[in-house]
């Protein structure tokens, strides 16, 4: 145990949950970094419990607490990591350096870094100090009210919990749960190593007795005590507000909240409105400044506050006892007090470079202009933090209260254009289509071609991430910038442009060799990498995209850092290296996930991750891939592949009610997405419902899709495989054979369409044309059957191995056939695909005729195969639908099958029934 617990006399009720809390350091200690999460409603006692922990812990470990605010704290992003940092360097004497990012914050570590790509080391040197201060002494970062985290704080939140390493590390956290809009980061948390969850419930009446005998200094009666626990329901901050009260009960909990300040004596309850306006917590120098006094006085003032635990030293100033508290207050202020206590907090502010909170004041109070430029210099605070979402806000701010006269350094057109490519870093691609639309519907392109094709091409870009749609807009940016062939605008307008309009090979080949030599010419390397990774992965050049990695890892740009493992996942797909597909693509996942990005960078790498876990045969590491994803609310062309995908495994597992909400979600989207595997969840979960001619038609559609000529043909191969299953199905179920031949021949005058790009597509190519062409021999299916094999691909294999073992056992090789049988089951029994699984089964099983079918059941099965129902076959031979039905249910208990469907399969697979006509 790291310390002796002992219970305050004031705290009541948590004993358990302190034990927990101590458990979970203990567990920090001994096994490595933990993570506590401590949920409850407002007023519920969670700061309470957090204090309690601290001080019951003692000198031999390090508390070091930050709290979120609405307002913010010092004008900065990551406001509680500020505080907790605060202490650590200058309060327990951590040795510091070198943190140049850090000495953003605190210039007594030294010089910064203005390099750019620094928010990644600013992440790096808060886990450094993070695990250089638990070296010698257990440490306990708590964060408290994370409901009010900016996203800053929720990213720096999430990096350290994936890379703390050090023993003697508790994250403990609090929040409200029903106000906490990233349950994302709340869930990732929840899944950590070593994770606690503990949700504070309410008081029993017992443990409010308590609580009122420490409040009150005497035991209250047991009158009281009931009414107190009625009226407050168990919640320690109701029990407070109310414990002081007469008899008169509160109207509402407004009234309940307002008790208290109300009671105050002038002085002390204009103090108390005056702290409500900060809107959190504020510190003593400046709440000294806007009240115009300090000193005794003040002192006896907040005394009295803090006595009547309304508001509690927080830092270097104070904050309310709890927010509810807080709004009550501020919300009972006229408008008119309110406007002119803001108006004294923006006076006090105006001098220093609290910018954000200037701006909040100033905002409030009416004042336009200083809230203009205050909300500027913010926002580009924000920036230099890498604290895009909340730059922003700030931008949106600004242009709410643009002034044309305003000294800002920059017009209206250069504000929409930061908000643009401001909103693209954040991941929110719509508003940033509408900040560059405003901007491009302001600008004079004939004027300034340049500044135009700017905004032109980071909507094309937000477009393009949104929808879809970009590729119009870069092409209008590339005509404005005709007079400039060789500007370097101009060769990152042909990267973007060429990457657009992949996988429409013959577009983006020209274009891609054109940006790589205006980025040779102009010694960019952004226009370089952008270059070297079309043309790498249209020669298959890995070479190139080595080349590529190297120049933006010197760049060190994010946004490049996570399209070359595209580029490289896509190529190794090709070469048949699913596994190395994968690492490619993880390994930009977690460069995502690191610096923010993962809901929108991540998610797309995710695709391609998940693409190679499915063909690996590493189903579930897919599944649990895809879940993640999607849990973070990917954009929308992110969201429909990745749902498509999920759809498709789900499919392959037998999970056909997940399948069918896939396709659903995806057929109202018909001319977007992924091409693979969207087309095939279309036509295999039709069959897998029991509808091949539904199957057909979609086949249909998928064919006259423009988009299969243009794509990849490793992509268009598997939709044509997917297409001749549905016709052997189709066949067997008693299709016309012209219909069928005829459809076959699409198939196959599709595939001649194509090249051939690499092992992978060879072996889709290899089973597309033994399906096509009916392959009956062994040498056929056994040929693609070790394509397969050589490639790794446990699905692609069993089935070839299926196909192989039925042509052999329809050519008397039963032993051949069992042998292959037996691999195929092996491959599909560990993969978890069920319904290939239960094909393999139907097809080892000994022929029906020898189970002891009668003549007339076998002339029923025959019907059945036909499709009819139980009156149509007893109209047909002449006998009553209920001993139609009898024979029905002897045939399906005979042949182990579970529906008609199942026995009418078997029928036409051991050729039981129909003509030769009808047969496979």
């Amino acid at each position: 145990m790291v310390a002796e617990r002992v219970v305050s006399p004031v705290f009541v009720g948590r004993g358990e949950e302190l034990s927990v809390l101590a458990d979970a350091l203990d567990r920090a200690v001994a096994e490595g970094p933990a993570v506590a999460l401590v949920a409850g409603e407002a007023g519920i006692g969670k700061s309470r419990l957090l204090a309690e922990f601290a001080r019951s812990l003692g000198p031999r470990v390090r508390v070091v607490e930050g709290a979120c605010a609405e307002l913010g704290s010092d004008g900065l992003p990551y406001a509680p990591f500020v505080t907790v940092l605060r202490r650590l360097i200058r309060v327990e004497g951590v040795l510091p350096g070198p943190y140049r990012q850090l000495a953003r914050w605190f210039p007594e570590l030294g010089g910064t870094d203005e390099a750019e790509g620094g928010r990644h080391r600013l992440y790096e040197e808060v886990l450094t100090l993070v695990e250089r201060a638990a070296a010698d002494q257990p440490v306990v970062v708590a964060i408290e009210d994370l409901h009010w985290a900016d996203a800053a704080t929720r990213e720096l939140l999430g990096f350290l919990a994936r890379n703390l390493t050090q023993p003697g590390v508790l994250l403990l956290i609090t929040y409200r749960p029903h106000q906490t809009g990233d349950g994302l980061l709340l869930s990732e948390l929840a899944r950590r190593p070593r994770a606690t969850a503990l949700r504070l419930d309410r008081l029993d009446r017992q443990d409010v007795g308590r609580q009122l005998t420490a409040i009150l200094g005497t035991e209250p009666d047991a009158a009281a005590v009931l009414r107190v626990h009625e009226r407050s329901d168990g919640n320690p901050l109701f029990v407070e507000a109310l414990a002081r009260a007469d008899e008169r009960t509160p109207d509402s909990l407004r009234d309940l909240l307002l008790h208290g300040p109300r009671s105050l004596p002038g002085p002390a309850r204009e103090l108390l409105r005056l702290a409500s306006v900060a809107g959190g917590r504020v510190a003593h120098r400046l709440l000294a400044k806007v009240a115009g006094q300090d000193g005794a006085a003040l002192d006896a003032l907040l005394r009295e506050l803090v006595d009547r635990s309304l508001l509690v030293t927080a830092g270097d100033g104070y904050d309310f006892r709890h927010a509810l508290i807080r709004h009550a207050v501020y919300e009972d202020l006229l408008p008119g007090e309110r406007a002119r206590r803001h108006a004294r907090y923006a006076e006090a502010l105006r001098d220093g470079d609290a910018h954000a909170q200037l701006a909040a004041h100033a905002y409030a109070a009416g004042q336009r202009g200083p809230a203009l430029t205050a909300a500027y210099l913010a926002a580009a605070q924000a920036r230099r933090s890498y604290a895009y979402e909340e730059q922003v806000r700030l931008l949106d701010q600004v242009l709410e209260l643009w002034d044309p006269q305003a000294r800002l350094g920059a017009d209206r057109i250069d504000v929409l254009t930061e908000a643009a490519e401001a909103a693209m870093l954040s991941g929110d691609y719509a508003r940033g289509v509408d900040h560059a639309t405003a901007g491009l519907a302001e600008v004079d392109e004939r004027r300034e071609p340049e500044r135009a094709a700017q905004l032109l091409e980071h909507r094309g870009r937000l477009r393009h991430r949104l929808d879809g749609t970009g590729v119009s807009d870069w092409e209008h940016a590339l005509g404005l910038l005709a007079a400039a062939p060789d500007s370097v605008r101009r060769g990152r307008l042909l990267g973007v442009l060429a990457m657009g309009l992949l996988p429409e090979v013959e577009r983006a080949r020209d274009l891609f060799v054109e940006a790589l030599a205006v980025g040779r010419r102009t010694g960019d390397a952004t226009v370089t990498i952008r270059g070297l990774l079309g043309v790498g992965s249209m020669t298959s050049d890995l070479a190139m995209l080595a080349e590529a990695r190297t120049l933006a890892e010197r760049l060190d740009s994010h946004d490049l850092l996570m399209t070359v493992p595209m580029y490289e996942a896509t190529l190794q797909t090709k070469a048949g290296d699913q596994h190395r597909a994968v690492e490619a693509a993880r390994g930009g996942i977690r460069h995502a996930r690191r610096y923010g990005l993962g809901r929108s960078r991540g998610a797309e790498l995710a695709r391609y991750a998940a693409r190679g876990l499915i063909l690996a045969g590493r189903w579930d590491e897919a599944a649990a891939l895809l879940e993640e994803s999607l849990q973070q609310d990917p954009p929308p062309l992110s969201r429909l592949a990745l749902r498509v995908l999920a759809g498709y495994l789900a499919l392959l597992r037998g999970d056909l009610a997940a399948a069918a909400d896939a396709a659903d979600a995806a057929a109202g989207h018909a001319g977007s997405g992924d091409l693979f595997p969207r087309h095939q969840l279309f036509c295999l979960l039709a069959v897998a419902q029991g509808d091949p001619e539904r199957a057909d038609l979609l086949l249909e559609r998928a064919l006259a899709d423009p988009a299969l000529n243009r794509i990849y043909s490793s992509d268009a191969r598997p939709v044509l495989v997917a297409g001749a299953l549905v016709q052997q199905v189709r066949l067997a179920r008693g299709a016309p054979r012209e219909r069928v031949a005829a459809r076959r021949a699409e198939l196959a005058a599709a595939d001649a369409m194509l090249g051939v790009d690499g092992p992978f597509d060879r072996a889709w190519q290899a089973m597309l044309r033994a399906l096509v062409e009916d392959a009956d021999g062994d040498a056929g299916w056994d040929g693609v059957a070790a394509a397969w094999r050589d490639l790794g691909q446990p699905y692609e294999l069993a089935l070839s191995l299926f196909h192989g073992a039925r042509a052999a056992l329809t050519a008397g090789d039963r032993p051949g056939g069992t042998a292959r049988l037996r691999e195929a089951a092996r491959l599909a029994d560990e993969l978890g695909a069920a319904p290939l699984a239960r094909e393999i089964a139907l097809l080892g099983r000994p022929r029906p005729a020898q189970d002891g079918l009668t003549e007339r059941e076998r002339d029923v099965l025959v019907l059945i195969a036909d499709g009819l129902s139980n009156r149509q076959i007893a109209a047909r031979l002449h006998i009553s639908p209920s001993t139609a039905g009898v024979h029905v249910s002897h045939i399906l208990a005979k042949l182990g099958a579970a529906t008609r469907t199942e026995a009418a399969a078997i029928a036409f697979r051991e050729g039981l029934a129909g003509s030769s006509t009808t047969r496979p």
